[in-house]
């Protein structure tokens, strides 16, 4: 196989998509090729990525009702194609174009929605000239990640799939999710994790994850939801909120964390995942077999995410703290449930991106 120029695009809206990002570039560096990583939002004029980054976190854990009238303006709505999200898009393509010209790739693959129309806009207008491939990173689709001059969609369920080719009348592939290797090698050290956490070994923890940049929600709900339970330890990673960690401190036997960068470990060491986006956390936990379960899922795409999971029958969407209760009981005393959510979770997993990116780059090269 020849060594390609492969040109990775993501965003740091959250951690999720930028990993994805750096684990497809680890794959495709141990393959041989080159690659470059580029954070759309630094690419940007002055500080305007910056911003971007900012209004997101504040709309979902302030502003929840304007996200959602957001995603579903800009997100569900049918637009012209290039016309969708243009101001962000258009503030990134001078920028993004440079990047794409001083390196010359023979492929560019985005990991994130304005990426993808991005790299589909300069496309569509000849700016250019490689193969443009979207690696959509969530279980819902919708049509901020479909630009119809972007050449291929590879997703991570069959459903996805599915839908973008009725979205954009073109075939999609499947790869599966994208998670570290570390998921599937079960060398997390989860005897450690409790031991420096102070959880007996009897007592069954909850990981209950916010993403990497604490979207509230209703996490503090779920750590008194659990805490109230028996021999139950809530265990919540506040990523960078540290009002979170402040209101979590009043919350009566739950643990408040920063976020961890071993998290083969905190899932070696719970019981189960309790989220609330089904985000990079939910789909590690299918990779080492944790089963997952969502509370109150965030507005927008989390919403959507969480039915789709649930859909695959990977995740229970709960919305009453009963609900929530009945379902960490059901997991922990029914071995079937526990078993059947393992065997569909690891069988979501059914190729490597990194090698459908080579073949794409091949056959571009030809």
């Amino acid at each position: 196989m020849a060594h390609h120029r492969i040109l990775l695009v993501s965003a740091a809206m959250g951690g999720g998509h930028l990993q994805i990002a750096r684990e497809l570039e680890r794959r495709l560096r141990a393959r041989g090729h080159t690659t470059l990583l580029v954070d759309q939002l630094s690419v940007m004029p002055g500080p305007t990525g910056r911003w971007l980054g900012r209004l997101y976190i504040w709309l979902v854990n302030r502003a929840p009702r304007i996200y959602q009238w957001v995603y579903q303006t800009f997100f569900l709505a049918r637009q012209k194609g290039g016309e969708r999200a243009g101001v962000p898009v258009r503030l990134a393509l001078s920028g993004l174009r440079r990047v794409a010209d001083g390196f010359r790739p023979d492929l560019a693959v985005s990991t994130y929605p304005l990426c993808s129309l991005a790299l589909g806009e300069l496309r569509r207008r000849g700016q250019l000239s490689c193969p443009a491939v979207t690696v959509l990173t969530t279980f819902s689709v919708n049509y901020l990640w479909l630009h119809p001059a972007v050449d291929l969609e590879l997703c991570i369920s069959g459903p996805a799939a599915e839908d973008v080719t009725r979205r954009t009348g073109r075939p999609a592939a499947v790869c599966g999710p994208v998670v570290r290797d570390a998921f599937w090698d079960h060398a997390g050290d989860g005897v450690g994790v409790r031991e420096g956490l102070g959880v007996d070994g009897d007592r069954h923890l909850a990981l209950v994850t916010t993403g990497s940049m604490g979207l509230v929600g209703d996490a503090v709900t779920a750590a008194e939801a659990i805490a109230s339970l028996p021999d139950w330890v809530p265990v919540v990673l506040c990523g960078h909120s540290e009002m979170l960690a402040e209101q979590l401190a009043q919350v009566e036997g739950a643990v408040a964390v920063d976020w961890s960068d071993d998290m083969p470990s905190m899932m070696a060491a719970a019981d189960v995942l309790v989220d609330n986006n089904c985000g990079m956390a939910a789909k590690e936990a299918l990779a080492c077999g944790l089963p997952v379960v969502t509370f109150r899922p965030i507005s927008g795409h989390g919403r959507d995410d969480t039915d789709a999971l649930a859909g695959l029958g990977l995740t229970d969407r709960v919305d009453e703290v009963s609900e929530l209760q009945a379902a960490l009981a059901r997991i922990l005393h029914d071995p079937r449930c526990r078993r059947d959510r393992e065997d569909r979770g690891r069988a979501l997993f059914v190729a490597d991106a990194a090698e459908m990116l080579e073949q794409v780059a091949a056959r571009a090269g030809r």
